[in-house]
């Protein structure tokens, strides 16, 4: 989905969460988008160290195709890996272990070009600050709506001039 956004986006990688960035401040409109994922909701194992305990993160700007068609492969994984490497250029490479029909597996490796976004530019990539919503949406099961359409319909019946 970022992918259609936005060419590129900003990849940051805290201890606890990875963060999807777009900020695209062009003079007549642009697209800006705050995506957080908790890192235990997607990875058994994950270790990260940023820059020092202090700035415990790290800022990656990436082509956004490159990573969902990365991900896409993914699908169907015994195992993902995502690491940070350089090889002759810094890369986030994505090592993905499938397995084939003779059940043995084979591995898929993507290196996606990234640049390594310095610490004096982490202030224009924070967390914005939202309003709170006038309107809340909370989604439940499709039994649970078909039984709540009709009960409110019921309602409104009343209240109808």
């Amino acid at each position: 989905m970022i992918a259609k956004l936005a060419k590129t986006c900003t990849l940051r990688i805290s201890p606890d969460k990875l963060n999807f960035i777009l900020c695209d401040k062009l003079a007549n409109g642009g697209v800006s988008m705050w995506c957080e994922l908790e890192q235990e909701n997607f990875f058994n194992e994950y270790q990260m160290e940023g820059v020092s305990a202090e700035n415990n993160e790290i800022y990656l700007e990436l082509t956004s195709e490159n990573l969902s068609r990365a991900l896409k492969t993914a699908q169907n994984a015994r195992a993902l890996k995502i690491k940070l490497t350089n090889k002759h250029f810094p890369c986030l490479t994505v090592s993905v272990e499938l397995l084939s029909m003779s059940s043995s597996s084979r591995i898929v490796t993507h290196d996606i070009p990234i640049k390594v976004i310095p610490r004096k530019l982490w202030k224009d990539l924070q967390e914005p600050v939202v309003p709170d919503p006038d309107v809340d949406l909370i989604f439940s099961s499709a039994s649970q709506e078909r039984y709540l359409d009709v009960h409110q319909s019921q309602e409104e019946r009343n209240f109808m001039v």
